[in-house]
């Protein structure tokens, strides 16, 4: 039960987070917006999980029983400090949108984060998945990053060499909050970097399922020689669908929500799509996707999974 204190400071409300997510699936949670920083302790200790745009996220049928936070505008703001040395520092809060800070940066001649435009993300969710795309991920243009690590009450910035970074990893421990971020960008020409951001953007509507309800790349590349989806398409999974949720024939490492899909549904297609991976080609497809309060079977090894994956 959260305090009378931390419901006056804080918007909290019952919501379908069917409403919350990108791919319109997950049920009833108690959200809260937070705006004062004060709250954090208590949310800690009440074990609330984070929400920021939503993308990236598989959400069960029956929702969660864990209050679910989300950042306010208290921690949306994006500032460039003066340039020193054809180089400058943008500060940027948890719960300002990426594709914001792609255009902040790209109209102030800073070059770097152009590399992520098209990527549907929140400040915080892209530090914490180190979203990227071919071209770069987040995390490298990091100085340093606010965090506030499980257990402690109290949030710390940390320093780029202590974030072990990887491939769709912040390398921090698993329940890692992600309130802000510090990036060092060098200057570059602002109409290039302009075009360059559009470019990519209109490639990406061009060869993704943008404009339908998903949670984005479903799975993580096996390798930089085989990426998912080209695997998915080589096993003949394309349009393969369970209910109303159905691998896209645009590009079959995403699953979209056709109209009324339940978790269930892409559960049980997740299920078929790894299982087939590994009995015709032996690879292990790893879940990019976070998962809340879904069937266990979604991170067992595939070797594990019984059933038919025809």
């Amino acid at each position: 039960m959260l305090s009378a204190e931390l419901r006056e400071r804080n918007q909290v409300e019952q919501r379908e987070l069917s409403r919350l997510t990108t791919i319109r699936i997950g049920g009833p949670a108690e959200v809260v917006t937070l705006e004062d920083r004060r709250d954090l302790p208590e949310l800690v200790a009440a074990g609330a999980r984070w929400l920021g745009k939503g993308a990236n996220l598989l959400v069960g049928d029956d929702g969660v029983d864990e209050p679910v936070v989300r950042l306010g505008e208290a921690f949306s703001a994006i500032e460039i400090d003066s340039l020193c040395g054809g180089r400058a520092v943008v500060h940027a809060g948890g719960a300002a949108e990426l594709a914001k800070l792609v255009r902040i940066c790209a109209e102030a001649g800073l070059a770097g984060p152009e590399g992520l435009a098209g990527v549907p993300a929140s400040i915080g969710g892209a530090l914490k998945m180190n979203a990227g795309t071919a071209h770069c991920w987040i995390l490298d243009f990091a100085r340093r990053v606010e965090v506030l690590l499980p257990g402690e009450p109290e949030p710390r910035w940390l320093g780029r060499a202590a974030v072990p970074a990887a491939y769709r990893c912040n390398g921090l421990p698993a329940g890692t909050v992600f309130l802000g971020v510090e990036l060092e960008l060098a200057t570059g020409d602002p109409e290039a970097l302009r075009a360059r951001a559009t470019e990519l953007k209109q490639l990406k509507a061009a060869s993704q399922p943008l404009a339908l309800r998903s949670a984005g790349c479903s799975f993580k590349n096996p390798s930089p020689e085989l990426p998912a989806g080209k695997l998915i398409d080589e096993l003949g999974l394309k349009g393969a669908r369970v209910g109303e949720a159905v691998v896209s024939e645009r590009h079959a490492n995403f699953i979209v929500n056709e109209g009324a899909a339940r978790a269930l549904d892409v559960a049980r297609l997740v299920t078929r799509i790894r299982r087939r991976a590994w009995r015709k080609r032996q690879v292990a497809l790893q879940l990019e996707v976070q998962t809340w309060n879904c069937p266990i079977e979604l991170h067992l090894h595939p070797r594990e999974l019984e059933g038919d994956d025809d």
